[in-house]
Protein backbone atom coordinates (compact mmCIF):
# COMPACT_ATOMS: atom_id res chain seq x y z
CA UNK A 1 0.00 0.00 0.00
CA UNK A 2 1.45 3.26 -0.58
CA UNK A 3 0.47 7.26 -0.62
CA UNK A 4 1.11 9.81 -2.79
CA UNK A 5 1.93 13.63 -2.59
CA UNK A 6 4.35 16.06 -3.90
CA UNK A 7 6.82 14.82 -5.61
CA UNK A 8 10.79 15.54 -5.02
CA UNK A 9 11.00 19.40 -3.97
CA UNK A 10 13.02 22.09 -6.17
CA UNK A 11 16.14 21.07 -4.40
CA UNK A 12 16.71 18.25 -6.20
CA UNK A 13 17.37 14.78 -5.02
CA UNK A 14 19.96 16.06 -2.14
CA UNK A 15 16.62 17.87 -0.50
CA UNK A 16 14.70 14.38 -0.11
CA UNK A 17 15.27 12.42 2.44
CA UNK A 18 14.33 9.04 2.57
CA UNK A 19 13.10 7.07 6.34
CA UNK A 20 12.59 3.56 6.40
CA UNK A 21 10.59 3.54 9.56
CA UNK A 22 10.26 0.67 12.01
CA UNK A 23 8.32 1.02 15.87
CA UNK A 24 8.65 3.08 18.16
CA UNK A 25 8.07 6.72 18.29
CA UNK A 26 11.65 7.77 16.97
CA UNK A 27 10.54 7.42 13.44
CA UNK A 28 7.68 9.98 14.28
CA UNK A 29 10.82 12.55 16.06
CA UNK A 30 13.01 12.00 13.38
CA UNK A 31 9.84 12.85 10.59
CA UNK A 32 8.89 15.73 12.54
CA UNK A 33 12.87 17.46 12.89
CA UNK A 34 12.98 16.36 8.96
CA UNK A 35 9.98 18.26 8.20
CA UNK A 36 10.88 21.50 10.57
CA UNK A 37 14.34 21.70 7.91
CA UNK A 38 12.10 22.17 4.92
CA UNK A 39 13.07 19.10 3.51
CA UNK A 40 11.02 16.61 1.45
CA UNK A 41 10.16 13.16 2.92
CA UNK A 42 9.66 9.92 1.86
CA UNK A 43 8.96 7.26 4.04
CA UNK A 44 8.65 3.28 3.69
CA UNK A 45 7.26 1.99 6.53
CA UNK A 46 6.35 -1.84 7.91
CA UNK A 47 3.01 -3.44 7.78
CA UNK A 48 2.01 -3.86 11.54
CA UNK A 49 4.98 -2.04 12.85
CA UNK A 50 4.95 2.06 11.50
CA UNK A 51 3.10 4.41 13.48
CA UNK A 52 0.31 6.05 11.16
CA UNK A 53 1.15 9.32 12.32
CA UNK A 54 4.51 8.76 10.14
CA UNK A 55 2.61 8.82 6.92
CA UNK A 56 0.69 12.08 7.90
CA UNK A 57 4.49 13.86 8.24
CA UNK A 58 5.67 12.57 4.79
CA UNK A 59 5.22 14.04 1.54
CA UNK A 60 5.20 10.20 -0.35
CA UNK A 61 4.72 7.73 1.40
CA UNK A 62 4.87 3.47 1.17
CA UNK A 63 3.42 0.87 3.45
CA UNK A 64 5.10 -3.12 2.99
CA UNK A 65 5.81 -6.15 4.23
CA UNK A 66 9.02 -6.97 5.85
CA UNK A 67 11.30 -8.30 2.93
CA UNK A 68 10.01 -6.35 0.29
CA UNK A 69 12.96 -5.05 -0.58
CA UNK A 70 12.80 -4.70 -4.24
CA UNK A 71 9.39 -2.64 -3.67
CA UNK A 72 11.45 -0.58 -1.16
CA UNK A 73 14.07 0.44 -3.75
CA UNK A 74 12.07 1.23 -6.40
CA UNK A 75 10.27 3.40 -4.58
CA UNK A 76 12.77 5.63 -3.29
CA UNK A 77 14.71 5.68 -6.63
CA UNK A 78 11.13 6.60 -8.18
CA UNK A 79 11.14 9.52 -5.49
CA UNK A 80 14.45 11.09 -6.13
CA UNK A 81 15.70 10.10 -2.18
CA UNK A 82 19.10 11.60 -1.92
CA UNK A 83 19.81 10.28 1.67
CA UNK A 84 18.11 8.01 3.68
CA UNK A 85 17.87 7.26 7.11
CA UNK A 86 16.48 3.71 9.26
CA UNK A 87 14.70 4.33 12.50
CA UNK A 88 12.59 2.86 14.37
CA UNK A 89 12.91 -1.35 15.51
CA UNK A 90 11.25 -4.60 14.12
CA UNK A 91 9.29 -6.51 16.56
CA UNK A 92 9.94 -10.86 16.99
CA UNK A 93 6.23 -10.90 15.79
CA UNK A 94 6.96 -9.48 12.24
CA UNK A 95 9.56 -11.00 11.94
CA UNK A 96 7.84 -14.48 12.23
CA UNK A 97 4.87 -13.82 11.01
CA UNK A 98 5.07 -10.92 8.58
CA UNK A 99 8.28 -11.42 6.52
CA UNK A 100 7.62 -11.56 3.21
CA UNK A 101 10.84 -12.19 1.05
CA UNK A 102 10.61 -10.92 -2.69
CA UNK A 103 13.18 -12.19 -5.32
CA UNK A 104 15.84 -9.26 -4.46
CA UNK A 105 15.45 -10.42 -0.84
CA UNK A 106 16.13 -13.85 -1.34
CA UNK A 107 19.24 -13.46 -3.57
CA UNK A 108 20.80 -10.83 -0.74
CA UNK A 109 20.58 -13.94 1.95
CA UNK A 110 21.85 -16.07 -0.30
CA UNK A 111 25.04 -14.58 -0.92
CA UNK A 112 25.52 -14.30 2.96
CA UNK A 113 27.75 -16.36 5.06
CA UNK A 114 26.11 -15.74 8.09
CA UNK A 115 22.73 -14.40 8.89
CA UNK A 116 24.00 -11.97 12.20
CA UNK A 117 21.95 -8.95 12.18
CA UNK A 118 25.01 -6.80 11.47
CA UNK A 119 25.70 -9.02 8.13
CA UNK A 120 22.36 -8.98 6.65
CA UNK A 121 21.59 -5.18 7.71
CA UNK A 122 25.10 -4.04 5.95
CA UNK A 123 24.41 -6.31 2.87
CA UNK A 124 20.84 -4.70 2.85
CA UNK A 125 22.56 -1.43 2.73
CA UNK A 126 24.74 -2.22 0.19
CA UNK A 127 22.07 -3.12 -2.09
CA UNK A 128 20.27 0.38 -1.77
CA UNK A 129 23.20 2.43 -1.95
CA UNK A 130 23.50 0.63 -5.27
CA UNK A 131 20.31 2.35 -6.63
CA UNK A 132 21.19 5.90 -5.62
CA UNK A 133 20.23 6.80 -2.21
CA UNK A 134 23.19 7.25 0.55
CA UNK A 135 22.46 6.30 3.95
CA UNK A 136 23.28 8.18 6.49
CA UNK A 137 22.55 8.08 10.48
CA UNK A 138 19.54 9.82 11.71
CA UNK A 139 21.97 11.93 13.96
CA UNK A 140 23.54 13.01 11.29
CA UNK A 141 20.32 14.90 9.67
CA UNK A 142 19.07 15.71 13.79
CA UNK A 143 22.05 15.47 15.91
CA UNK A 144 19.77 17.08 18.49
CA UNK A 145 18.41 13.93 19.21
CA UNK A 146 21.86 12.04 20.57
CA UNK A 147 22.02 12.14 24.60
CA UNK A 148 24.17 15.01 26.22
CA UNK A 149 26.93 14.20 28.29
CA UNK A 150 26.79 15.17 32.01
CA UNK A 151 24.33 14.26 34.73
CA UNK A 152 20.39 13.68 33.33
CA UNK A 153 18.61 14.06 36.58
CA UNK A 154 18.24 16.28 39.36
CA UNK A 155 20.22 14.02 41.50
CA UNK A 156 23.23 12.76 40.76
CA UNK A 157 25.55 9.88 41.67
CA UNK A 158 27.16 9.37 45.53
CA UNK A 159 31.16 8.30 45.01
CA UNK A 160 30.17 4.67 45.58
CA UNK A 161 27.40 4.68 43.01
CA UNK A 162 29.40 6.70 40.62
CA UNK A 163 32.34 3.77 40.83
CA UNK A 164 29.47 1.00 40.17
CA UNK A 165 28.24 2.93 36.72
CA UNK A 166 31.56 3.53 35.92
CA UNK A 167 32.38 -0.31 35.76
CA UNK A 168 28.80 -1.11 34.44
CA UNK A 169 29.90 0.99 31.67
CA UNK A 170 33.14 -0.21 30.61
CA UNK A 171 31.96 -3.60 31.05
CA UNK A 172 28.60 -2.91 28.63
CA UNK A 173 31.69 -1.25 26.25
CA UNK A 174 33.62 -4.64 26.21
CA UNK A 175 30.70 -7.13 25.67
CA UNK A 176 29.60 -4.50 22.88
CA UNK A 177 33.57 -4.85 21.23
CA UNK A 178 32.38 -9.06 21.41
CA UNK A 179 29.57 -8.14 19.77
CA UNK A 180 27.18 -9.79 22.26
CA UNK A 181 25.04 -7.27 23.87
CA UNK A 182 25.23 -3.69 24.68
CA UNK A 183 23.41 -3.52 28.63
CA UNK A 184 24.97 -5.13 31.92
CA UNK A 185 24.16 -5.10 34.94
CA UNK A 186 26.52 -4.28 38.17
CA UNK A 187 26.09 -4.63 41.67
CA UNK A 188 28.77 -4.35 44.61
CA UNK A 189 31.53 -4.19 41.72
CA UNK A 190 30.28 -7.59 40.42
CA UNK A 191 28.73 -8.07 36.67
CA UNK A 192 25.41 -10.00 37.66
CA UNK A 193 23.78 -10.19 34.39
CA UNK A 194 25.00 -9.52 30.54
CA UNK A 195 22.78 -8.50 28.22
CA UNK A 196 21.74 -11.60 25.39
CA UNK A 197 19.13 -12.32 22.86
CA UNK A 198 16.51 -11.40 26.02
CA UNK A 199 17.09 -7.65 25.16
CA UNK A 200 17.97 -4.64 27.47
CA UNK A 201 14.70 -4.71 29.53
CA UNK A 202 14.87 -8.26 30.59
CA UNK A 203 18.72 -7.77 31.46
CA UNK A 204 17.69 -5.48 33.92
CA UNK A 205 15.24 -7.75 35.54
CA UNK A 206 16.83 -10.66 35.90
CA UNK A 207 20.18 -8.70 37.06
CA UNK A 208 18.30 -7.04 39.91
CA UNK A 209 16.17 -10.51 40.83
CA UNK A 210 20.06 -11.48 42.16
CA UNK A 211 20.28 -8.46 44.18
CA UNK A 212 19.17 -6.99 47.51
CA UNK A 213 20.36 -3.57 46.92
CA UNK A 214 19.84 -0.99 44.15
CA UNK A 215 22.08 -2.21 41.08
CA UNK A 216 23.54 -0.04 38.75
CA UNK A 217 22.83 -0.82 35.17
CA UNK A 218 24.96 1.07 31.92
CA UNK A 219 24.30 0.86 28.09
CA UNK A 220 26.82 1.92 25.86
CA UNK A 221 27.87 1.97 21.81
CA UNK A 222 29.39 -1.01 20.20
CA UNK A 223 32.80 -0.15 19.52
CA UNK A 224 31.96 -1.04 15.77
CA UNK A 225 28.69 0.03 16.08
CA UNK A 226 27.33 1.18 12.08
CA UNK A 227 25.20 4.22 13.31
CA UNK A 228 23.59 4.25 9.64
CA UNK A 229 21.52 1.11 10.58
CA UNK A 230 21.48 0.61 14.05
CA UNK A 231 21.63 3.68 16.51
CA UNK A 232 20.86 2.25 20.63
CA UNK A 233 17.90 3.90 21.90
CA UNK A 234 16.46 4.17 25.39
CA UNK A 235 12.91 5.68 26.29
CA UNK A 236 10.49 5.60 29.09
CA UNK A 237 9.89 1.91 28.86
CA UNK A 238 13.00 0.92 29.66
CA UNK A 239 13.23 3.68 32.53
CA UNK A 240 9.99 2.24 34.07
CA UNK A 241 11.54 -1.63 34.13
CA UNK A 242 14.79 0.35 35.77
CA UNK A 243 11.90 1.85 38.19
CA UNK A 244 10.03 -1.83 38.98
CA UNK A 245 13.88 -3.35 39.51
CA UNK A 246 14.62 -0.49 41.69
CA UNK A 247 17.65 0.06 40.25
CA UNK A 248 20.32 2.54 41.86
CA UNK A 249 21.46 4.16 38.81
CA UNK A 250 22.12 4.01 34.84
CA UNK A 251 24.79 4.97 32.85
CA UNK A 252 24.60 6.26 29.22
CA UNK A 253 26.68 6.63 26.40
CA UNK A 254 26.87 9.73 24.87
CA UNK A 255 28.65 8.74 21.94
CA UNK A 256 25.49 7.65 19.98
CA UNK A 257 22.65 7.18 21.72
CA UNK A 258 19.43 8.17 21.42
CA UNK A 259 16.91 9.17 24.40
CA UNK A 260 13.17 8.97 23.15
CA UNK A 261 10.86 11.25 24.78
CA UNK A 262 13.91 12.83 27.35
CA UNK A 263 11.82 14.86 28.98
CA UNK A 264 9.26 12.10 30.32
CA UNK A 265 12.41 10.02 31.37
CA UNK A 266 13.65 12.09 33.17
CA UNK A 267 10.51 13.01 35.02
CA UNK A 268 10.01 9.85 36.00
CA UNK A 269 13.38 8.88 37.21
CA UNK A 270 13.45 12.12 39.47
CA UNK A 271 10.31 10.80 40.77
CA UNK A 272 11.66 7.47 41.96
CA UNK A 273 15.29 8.69 42.62
CA UNK A 274 16.90 7.35 39.65
CA UNK A 275 20.21 8.39 39.08
CA UNK A 276 20.90 8.65 35.10
CA UNK A 277 24.07 9.83 34.04
CA UNK A 278 26.08 10.10 30.17
CA UNK A 279 29.51 9.47 29.82
CA UNK A 280 30.85 11.12 26.47
CA UNK A 281 34.93 11.58 25.69
CA UNK A 282 35.85 13.03 28.54
CA UNK A 283 35.32 8.72 29.94
CA UNK A 284 38.48 7.69 27.75
CA UNK A 285 40.63 8.22 30.51
CA UNK A 286 39.45 5.79 32.89
CA UNK A 287 38.19 3.53 30.31
CA UNK A 288 41.59 3.26 29.56
CA UNK A 289 42.59 2.95 33.12
CA UNK A 290 40.06 -0.35 33.37
CA UNK A 291 41.66 -1.81 29.99
CA UNK A 292 45.19 -1.07 31.40
CA UNK A 293 44.08 -3.09 34.77
CA UNK A 294 42.15 -5.89 32.69
CA UNK A 295 45.73 -6.18 31.03
CA UNK A 296 48.01 -6.88 34.05
CA UNK A 297 45.22 -9.54 35.67
CA UNK A 298 46.09 -11.60 32.72
CA UNK A 299 50.07 -10.86 33.03
CA UNK A 300 49.45 -12.29 36.39
CA UNK A 301 47.49 -15.24 35.71
CA UNK A 302 50.27 -16.20 32.72
CA UNK A 303 52.59 -15.86 35.09
CA UNK A 304 50.95 -18.30 37.95
CA UNK A 305 50.10 -20.80 34.88
CA UNK A 306 46.64 -20.25 35.36
CA UNK A 307 45.99 -18.02 32.00
CA UNK A 308 44.56 -19.34 28.97
CA UNK A 309 45.89 -22.34 27.64
CA UNK A 310 47.92 -23.53 30.67
CA UNK A 311 47.28 -26.93 31.19
CA UNK A 312 49.63 -30.17 31.39
CA UNK A 313 52.53 -30.06 29.45
CA UNK A 314 52.59 -26.20 29.17
CA UNK A 315 53.72 -25.24 32.55
CA UNK A 316 57.33 -26.78 31.96
CA UNK A 317 59.57 -28.68 34.63
CA UNK A 318 57.60 -32.51 34.06
CA UNK A 319 57.17 -31.97 30.80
Amino acid sequence: MSGGGPGPGPGGAGQVVGLIAGNMSLPVMAARRIKAKGLTLAVVGLVGETEPEVYALADRWLETNLGQVGAMGRFLVESGVGRLCVVGGVSRESVVNSYDPDAEAIRIMESLDNFQTDTILRALAGYVESLGPKIVSVATLVPELLVRPGVLTAKGPDAGLLAELRLAFFLARELGRLDCGQTVVVSDRLAVALEGADGTDATILRGASLCRKGVAVAKAVKPNQDFRLDLPVIGPGTVSVLIKAKAAGLALDATGLIMLEPGECVRMADGAGLVMVAFGPEAEPWLAGFRGAMGRKEGERADLGTGPGAGPGTGGGNG
